[in-house]
């Protein structure tokens, strides 16, 4: 009697458990549903995902709600959503609230709390992030200054797509570093692993 209690119990949590992947929700089925042309099916879907804690349809949900190209723009609703899939580790909307934070869109400017959250992103790979935390790094705006950091990361900016302003500030900024630290910046960029934060 008793292993068929364990045996029932066992059929019911497996049950259980398929019946909550089949409602899975996903940033990318989301994004099918959007590139279908179905925008407002796609905006409720992400909804759903983003409920079950997807962050990657939290972004998806901040980008409509900032952009207004669907959904009548709410800088509420947008920022909700980017909180909610930068707490999810999202390195998007890790770099998009950083820049809200850095020009003061719908929040208080904080040069600070922006340096930190590039920081954050520039550790996990994002190009726009290395870019913007090397400037903030090369002139101690909202962070200290780190001369070997911010080359670093203005290189791996540039080879991620960044290269035109990129190598203006590499050019400007080997100009007042030593040999040493332009090398100890390349190696410290030809080791970098995406993914800390």
């Amino acid at each position: 009697m008793m292993t068929q209690l364990k045996a029932l119990v066992l059929a019911a949590a497996l049950s259980a458990g398929a019946m909550q992947f089949a409602v899975a929700y996903s940033e990318r089925e989301g994004l099918d549903i959007y590139q279908r042309g179905h925008y407002l099916e796609a905006i409720e879907y992400w909804k759903k995902a983003a409920a079950a804690g997807d962050s990657g349809s939290a972004y998806r949900l901040s980008e409509e709600y900032f952009d207004a190209k669907i959904v009548k723009r709410d800088m509420k609703v947008a920022f909700k959503y980017l909180q909610q899939a930068a707490k999810g580790n999202d390195a998007r909307a890790i770099t998009d609230l950083a820049s809200l934070y850095d020009y003061g869109t719908g929040v208080k400017k904080d040069r600070k709390k922006a340096a930190t959250l590039y920081l954050r992103a520039a550790n996990m790979g994002m190009p726009a992030a290395m870019f913007n935390v090397a400037a903030m790094l090369e002139t101690g705006d909202g962070i200290a200054v780190d001369k070997v950091e911010a080359y670093k990361f203005y290189l791996l900016s540039r080879d991620q797509g960044f290269a035109p302003f990129a190598n203006k500030a590499l050019e400007d900024m080997a100009a007042n570093m030593t040999i040493e630290q332009i090398v100890k910046a390349e190696d410290l960029a030809d080791n970098f692993v995406p993914g800390g934060y």
